[in-house]
């Protein structure tokens, strides 16, 4: 049923952007559980606007703090593309939000999650589940914790019994049984997560939201008072991908597979470094052990990762010396003694030893394919490192062909550099990649 008034009763604030001149109305509806209602603009007169009995819509807490337009009865609004637009963030003056969770709270502090409705205590069946994931170590815990829940206008207030442990992440789940005040559902069920302040005397390890591999290990002492630290894997950061693009494009260069950006913090929210040196830790994939980086572009040996330094002033990575590899974790450690801007890279391979060429002799006449090769074939090279340069030869020295190397396997098509099929004979070859030379022979029986 939809009925029309021009009525007038509470009085409150409402965001003028949030609603548009009249004439132009974005909002879908405008519903009440009680009697109907009208909206007055200070600098337009009158604006009615129907609204459906017994519909559900968010309600209008939002507006509350908004200076310009006056709204009069007791309101609630539904724009119809932000229906159930579930969580809005975090309420904390301590911490900060990073990756959707929030880094830094105070061990006595309560975990304040913003809706975009104001809630109901009346109607709301929060189903609130907090849990310890993981210890300051980042080790796995997964222990249920003790909270109390509390409704203030738009915030879900939660409170720990016992104060939150030092250095540890707790999840903190809620149902979808959280209800504004018509009653409406004002999110799905989610999970989200914060950390809560270390302990400068002991041992911690942090380690990232979006990648737990991706970690951080600050001895004890390292500070003089509790602090926390963010950790963000962004590699889409300005500073980030404007160091990439001046990454040499010429043979050799590193090949860019993560990075994290270390910002650590006292108690007051300032940024501090460490007095000790700590740890940084980041990950890699060889899924299948063989000891070549997954997903790199070139071939890229395990043995040839390395922990590289954002140069911030000149907008350069630096390679940084004493990084630990462990293989059985997938994993490159580097000690620092200041965070910031961190990546691993990957060198090309430039070890030319395993390289070899074959059918040799190479006679596609011969009638056996897979002993002497054939014009469908040709001659190949395999073992080949990430970069380098093949050169053919004839016995007597001049040069017959050059080509780019283009890991980890490639023909040559037994044409010189002018496009003429070569003709039979012995041929002499040279792999050379940086500093390293390989040779070999080849012959042709046409």
């Amino acid at each position: 049923m939809t009925k029309r008034a021009l009525a007038a009763s509470f009085l409150f604030c409402a965001a003028a952007a949030l609603l548009p001149a009249p004439g132009s109305c974005a909002w879908e509806k405008i519903r009440s559980s009680e009697a109907p209602l009208a909206v007055t603009y200070s600098s337009s007169g009158v604006y009615e606007i129907s609204y459906t009995v017994g519909d559900n819509c968010a309600s209008p807490g939002e507006l509350s703090a908004a200076p310009s337009s006056v709204w009069s009865g007791y309101l609630s609004l539904v724009p119809a593309d932000v229906v159930n637009q579930g969580l809005a963030g975090f309420a904390s003056t301590s911490s900060l939000a990073l990756d959707g969770a929030l880094v830094g709270l105070t061990p006595g502090e309560s975990v304040d999650l913003v809706f975009g409705a104001e809630l109901s205590q009346d109607f709301s069946s929060p189903g609130v589940n907090v849990t310890q994931v993981y210890d300051n170590t980042a080790s796995e815990v997964n222990s249920t914790w003790t909270v109390t829940v509390a409704y203030s206008g738009q915030k879900l207030v939660i409170t720990p019994s016992d104060s939150w442990r030092k250095g540890s992440v707790f999840s903190v789940y809620f149902s979808s049984s959280i209800v504004d005040i018509n009653g409406s559902p004002v999110s799905s069920a989610a999970t989200v997560y914060f950390s809560v302040m270390m302990d400068y005397a002991a041992d911690n390890t942090a380690a990232s939201f979006s990648d737990r591999r991706v970690r951080v290990t600050i001895p004890a002492n390292a500070y003089a008072q509790d602090f926390y630290v963010t950790l963000s894997t962004d590699a889409t950061r300005s500073a980030v991908t404007e160091a990439n693009g001046r990454l040499a494009s010429l043979p050799g260069s590193p090949e860019f597979l993560n990075t994290v950006s270390v910002r650590p913090y006292d108690s007051a929210g300032n940024l501090v470094q460490p007095n000790a040196a700590c740890v940084v830790t980041l990950p890699y994939t060889d899924a299948d052990g063989d000891g070549l980086v997954d997903g790199t572009l070139s071939r890229m040996k395990v043995s040839n990762l390395s922990v590289w330094h954002l140069d911030e002033t000149r907008g350069l990575w630096t390679r940084q010396a004493g990084a630990t590899l462990d293989a059985a974790a997938r994993q490159v450690s580097q000690p620092v003694t200041h965070f910031s801007n961190y990546a691993l890279m990957a060198l090309g391979d430039t070890d030319v030893g395993p390289v070899y060429a074959y059918p040799v002799p190479f006679r596609p006449g011969a009638g056996d394919a897979a002993r002497y090769g054939s014009w469908a074939d040709l001659i190949t090279f395999t073992n080949l490192p990430a970069y380098g340069k093949i050169r053919i030869y004839t016995v007597s020295g001049a040069l017959v062909r050059e080509l780019a190397v283009a890991p980890p396997s490639m023909k040559w098509d037994l044409k010189n550099s002018g496009g003429q099929t070569v003709a039979s004979g012995v041929y002499l070859w040279e792999v050379t990649s940086g500093k390293n030379r390989k040779t070999g022979k080849l012959v042709v029986i046409k």
